[in-house]
């Protein structure tokens, strides 16, 4: 079996780092006497009584029950992964190669590119190739520069997860550290610690086709809106506020809320009756299509003295002149 952590172990023991044991006296004293006296208590190595009592502790023996559990579990995805790919081809020599990128094993760098725990190689490459065309900074120049740099800290995790799982022996050392990680937490009743936040390819993809089936709503519908202000606005012109409520999509909880809106309009001095002008997709909002689009057709309010005939205006009340311009 693998035993890669005991080895280690084993080494800090030889260099006087650590001693674990069951309780005796000796032990006990040599303890004491190392809290005393600091380096000069250490010997310079262990006996061989102390590496067989060692070997056989309860701390030992836990390891290598670990170590077992962590082996067996990590053949069996050898195993599974070298079905859906016949190129991979696993060598004892894996764990010793340098990493080809410092990976950090509490991130799920297969949920970053959105494959399958057991992708081919070429899936991979696939994968990376794939979000780079949507992620890689080349791709941003029309972004805000806020989206720009949102965009370049995704990329960086795709590119970390790249170089971890397309290498195979760095992919099979991650594999292995995680695998081991969730035999030891469940050893003791415990869940395995939950995985850093991080970039999620198959999440964004969701998020990306949620979007584009928005914008392939029906159209908008246009809705009529009658507003009626003073001759007086029609004739020099001016701002008319009108305050509305539509439905907005609560996109965090589902469902529609209420919410009032104001919106600011100019007339123009002159402008013709009706005169109208649209806010495209301001009214309320709808599942199956487009935000309605709100017209709002301006008429005049009845004057006390005047009505409008196209551009003129005509005195409803007949007015006296006087005699003497009638004699001119």
């Amino acid at each position: 079996t693998f035993q890669g952590s005991v080895l280690d172990l084993q080494h800090l023991l030889r260099a006087g780092a650590m001693s674990v044991t069951t309780y005796d006296s000796s032990f006990s004293y040599r303890q004491d006497q190392v809290a005393r006296l600091g380096e000069r208590a250490r010997p310079s190595e262990m006996t061989e009584e102390d590496r067989r009592r060692f070997q056989q502790s309860p701390f030992m023996a836990k390891m290598r029950e670990l170590d077992e559990k962590s082996w067996q579990k990590f053949s069996e995805r050898d195993k599974a992964r070298a079905k859906t790919d016949p190129n991979f081809k696993p060598q004892d020599s894996d764990f010793e190669a340098p990493k080809a990128h410092k990976y950090e094993k509490n991130i799920n760098y297969y949920k970053t590119l959105g494959i399958d725990e057991y992708a081919t190689n070429d899936e991979v490459k696939k994968a990376y190739r794939k979000l780079s065309l949507a992620y890689h900074p080349d791709k941003q120049t029309s972004k805000s520069q806020e989206e720009k740099e949102e965009a370049a800290q995704i990329f960086m995790e795709i590119k970390n997860a790249y170089k971890t799982l397309s290498d195979d022996p760095t992919r099979r050392q991650y594999d292995y550290e995680r695998d081991r990680d969730t035999v030891s937490a469940e050893s003791v009743g415990k869940k395995a610690q939950a995985d850093k936040a991080s970039f999620d390819a198959r999440d964004a993809l969701m998020r990306m086709m949620a979007k584009a089936k928005e914008n392939k709503k029906l159209p908008s519908e246009v809705i009529a809106v009658p507003v009626y202000c003073r001759l007086e606005k029609f004739v020099f012109g001016g701002q008319k506020s009108i305050k509305r409520n539509r439905l907005v999509k609560d996109r965090a909880y589902g469902g529609y809320n209420d919410e009032m809106k104001t919106f600011r309009i100019d007339l123009p001095a002159g402008a013709e009756q009706a005169w109208a002008t649209e806010f495209r997709r301001q009214g309320d909002q709808h599942e199956e299509r487009d935000a309605d689009t709100l017209r709002f057709l301006f008429s005049s309010k009845p004057h006390a003295t005047l009505d409008r005939q196209g551009q003129d205006l005509l005195l409803r009340d007949p007015i006296s002149i006087g005699s003497d311009l009638r004699a001119t």
